[in-house]
């Protein structure tokens, strides 16, 4: 009975030891894992998953596109010429080309991404080049061209050249490898924008932004006639079709002489409606629909600069927010609140997800492609 005794009082002690060590092993881990959930919780580091922007290229990039159909994202890298293929969140990166290209200053893909337009620059010269995709077949355009775009289809190009000889500026149209190029018009604009006009025959060109200069958006149809002019007595103007081209947007100074920049919107029919927005129309891009203009507001500009000159020639960058506006009914909503910027941002190059849940665009400060999400 003495031996039961003693041989149940040595396991009972046993097992107390036990759980003495257990219990005190087990509240030691809770304790230390409150401690890290609290500390997390107190971090000001946000997971990268929760960031509304996020950078979504691995270096400075050229001529971002999405593909409407597949959703996927290409673009040129920017130091190499390589091209590089994604899915929209910026994961499965696949290089396309491996094909070097120094000097690349511009690229401007087709409407159906199958062909592209470079821009090179070697010894102080520019050079155009048209590569089709499908056929792996690529042309040097002719010298004299200084701005070159596509048409609404991709089947033609419309370009600016300039005579020497003659010392004549012409718009004309051509095969995407310059090909059986007519002239459309003679032109007396040294430094041009291009842009056809969505869904119509007619392609616009307005002389580049300058502050000094009244800014006319003019009109003409791709076979040639009369110049017709859209919208008048703007200076530093640029401007931005609608996705369906009935509206287009205009950034212009406020009034001759004018240090400020606002944003409003015209039609077709030569009628034109003030939106308030001091932004760029190149800071801006058009929903599907044509009700919703997505923008971001610049901050940060210098009190004695000189719009939009000292902008456009990098003289200083901008930080921005971010928003967008029913032009309908003029109602403004921010797409991201100010506290969740972790970065300075200074937006180029912007456009919309194939669903339009997600913005991206090139940052001027680091040339990268970011994703901001809805």
């Amino acid at each position: 009975m003495k031996k039961i005794f003693i041989i149940s009082a040595v396991l009972l002690a046993v097992v107390l030891l036990f759980l003495g060590i257990y219990n005190f092993a087990f509240k030691e881990d809770v304790a230390v894992k409150k401690q890290i959930t609290t500390e997390i919780k107190n971090s000001d580091i946000v997971p990268a998953a929760l960031e509304k922007i996020t950078v979504i290229s691995d270096g400075a990039v050229l001529g971002p596109v999405v593909d409407k159909k597949t959703e996927k994202i290409k673009y040129y890298d920017a130091d190499t010429g390589f091209v590089w293929e994604m899915e929209s969140d910026g994961k499965g990166k696949r290089k396309i080309s491996d094909t070097r290209l120094t000097g690349l200053k511009n690229v401007l893909w087709s409407p159906d991404n199958s062909k592209v337009l470079t821009t090179i620059k070697k010894d102080g010269k520019y050079s155009f080049y048209e590569y089709d995709y499908l056929s792996q077949k690529g042309t040097a355009l002719k010298d004299g061209l200084d701005t070159a775009v596509w048409d609404n289809i991709g089947t033609k190009i419309f370009y600016k050249y300039f005579d020497n000889v003659a010392k004549e500026r012409t718009l004309n149209i051509a095969n995407p490898d310059g090909s059986e190029w007519q002239k459309i018009t003679d032109i007396d604009i040294r430094k041009i924008v291009i842009t056809p006009i969505p869904f119509t025959s007619f392609v616009s060109f307005w002389n580049f932004p300058n502050a000094n200069e009244e800014t006319k958006l003019q009109m003409i149809g791709v076979t040639g006639g009369e110049i017709k002019t859209l919208v008048s007595g703007k200076y530093g103007a640029d401007y931005l079709w609608s996705i369906k081209g009935d509206k287009v947007l205009v950034s212009a100074l406020a009034s001759n002489g004018s240090k400020n920049i606002t944003l409003g919107v015209a039609t077709v029919n030569g009628e034109y409606q003030e939106l308030g927005i001091p932004t760029f129309a190149s800071k801006c891009v058009w929903s599907q629909d044509g009700k919703t203009v997505y923008y971001a507001l610049p901050l940060g500009i210098p009190n004695n600069a000189i719009m939009p000159n000292d902008y456009l020639e990098n003289k200083f960058t901008t930080e921005d927010t971010f928003w967008k506006m029913d032009i309908t009914t003029g109602e403004k909503e921010r797409i991201i609140e100010t506290t969740d910027i972790k970065g300075k941002y200074d937006s180029s190059n912007m456009f919309l997800s194939a669903t339009e849940d997600a913005l991206y665009f090139v940052n001027k400060i680091d040339q990268k492609l970011y994703r901001l999400e809805f």
